[in-house]
């Protein structure tokens, strides 16, 4: 797993709601999808923060002061286990609500850390628990996020239970692109996904060559690949 150290604070805060009208991840936005009148009033209190790779962002067990929005970039999440070792279980990218769990008085269930360099927007709980914006459009909205974030975490749990390298990191390779929110996926190095597949960075190096002979996968650059075709049927992974 990568070693994480301590995000850097470059911020800077939103000029005005207009900064929100135009982000591209505005339609899986925990604020993005708010009406105008209330998102002109909390857009205000917003401030970015930029992440580089390996960066933690979040501590498993506290209880976060702010929630953090994934706007750009990929985050990896982990538990730790029975055993004590703390595991990657999942990727996530734009839209992702780290710390979300503070706004309902819980500590955080998972550790993230940064798997490339992006940008989050910052809100503090205390602001967001404020009688004037806890309306039943941010809690719609907070729903939504808590089923999305649940639902991608059982998605990638299935990940693990397929059979064979090759499907599984074909699948990764898709969740990411939904993640990211485009065909042509940035991938992270092959270190951070053999931690995730519970393999190493040789077998991953060599699986996805296989991928893309079998004309599944396509690679575009380095840290590049699009997913051309669904896994067959009784392939072999």
């Amino acid at each position: 797993m990568p070693t994480a150290h301590a995000a850097p604070i470059a911020e800077r805060p939103h000029a005005s709601w207009n900064t929100c009208a135009v982000c591209a991840s505005r339609k899986v936005c925990l604020i993005g999808t708010l009406p105008e009148s209330q998102l002109s009033a909390i857009a205000p209190l917003v401030r970015e923060i930029s992440f580089k790779n390996h960066d933690r962002l979040l501590h498993e067990g506290e209880v976060s002061e702010h929630i953090k929005i994934v706007k750009l970039g990929t985050v990896m999440c982990s538990r730790r286990g029975p055993d004590g070792v703390q595991r990657p279980v999942a990727l996530f990218g734009r839209g992702h609500v780290l710390g979300k769990y503070a706004l309902v008085d819980h500590p955080n269930a998972l550790d993230a850390v940064g798997l490339s360099a992006g940008r989050l927007c910052l809100l503090r709980v205390s602001d967001l628990k404020d009688g004037r914006f806890t309306t039943s459009a941010l809690l719609n909205s907070l729903h939504g996020i808590m089923v999305r974030s649940f639902a991608g975490l059982a998605d990638w749990s299935q990940v693990m239970r397929q059979r064979g390298l090759q499907r599984q990191l074909h699948a990764s390779l898709q969740l990411m692109g939904r993640e990211q929110g485009q065909g042509i996926v940035r991938i992270p190095s092959h270190v951070a996904l053999a931690a995730l597949l519970s393999t190493t960075r040789e077998s991953v190096a060599r699986t996805m060559g296989q991928l893309e002979e079998a004309q599944l996968v396509r690679r575009v650059d380095r840290w590049h690949r699009e997913v051309v075709a669904p896994f067959p049927e009784g392939g072999n992974g």
